[in-house]
């Protein structure tokens, strides 16, 4: 009668383990997802936490400023843009050929009703010159300066 009161008691008592073993996991199985939603950030916070200093840097600013030529001056949609990258689109309306050079980039040269795309980087703050290297236009009035802010 001895072992059938020992298996009487020790099925009790496998049962309360049971019991505190299922109430472990119910309550530990939420916490380590808490847990693990901490430390890796929610889908909704994955917006908020700051961009390593890498991706930062090749997220660059675009702007994009509409150059027109003329006989004797450029007419440019805005005069200044923030760091990055500066995206110039000129034309030339002009009866005269003329060329746009930013900080040693240049384009081509524009003949009457001709355009070209200059993508320029401005990692610093500061004025840039901008001039027709053309025929000596520049000495004529083709020539301004652009400040990046």
């Amino acid at each position: 009668m001895k072992n059938t009161h020992r298996s009487v008691v020790t099925g009790a008592r496998r049962k309360r383990v049971n019991k505190m073993l299922i109430r472990t996991m119910i309550v530990s199985v939420p916490v380590a997802a808490v847990a693990a939603a901490v430390a890796l950030g929610t889908p909704a916070q994955a917006g908020l936490r700051p961009a390593s200093a890498h991706a930062t840097h090749r997220a660059a600013r675009v702007t994009t400023i509409k150059v027109s030529t003329h006989n004797s001056r450029y007419v440019l949609s805005a005069k200044t843009a923030p760091r990055g990258i500066v995206i110039f689109k000129v034309t030339n309306p002009a009866s005269q050929p003329h060329d746009f050079s930013i900080k040693g980039r240049t384009t081509r040269l524009l003949t009457t009703g001709q355009s070209a795309t200059l993508r320029v980087a401005f990692l610093r703050k500061g004025r840039y010159p901008y001039k027709d290297t053309f025929d000596h236009h520049a000495q004529f009035g083709c020539r301004g300066g652009f400040t990046i802010k």
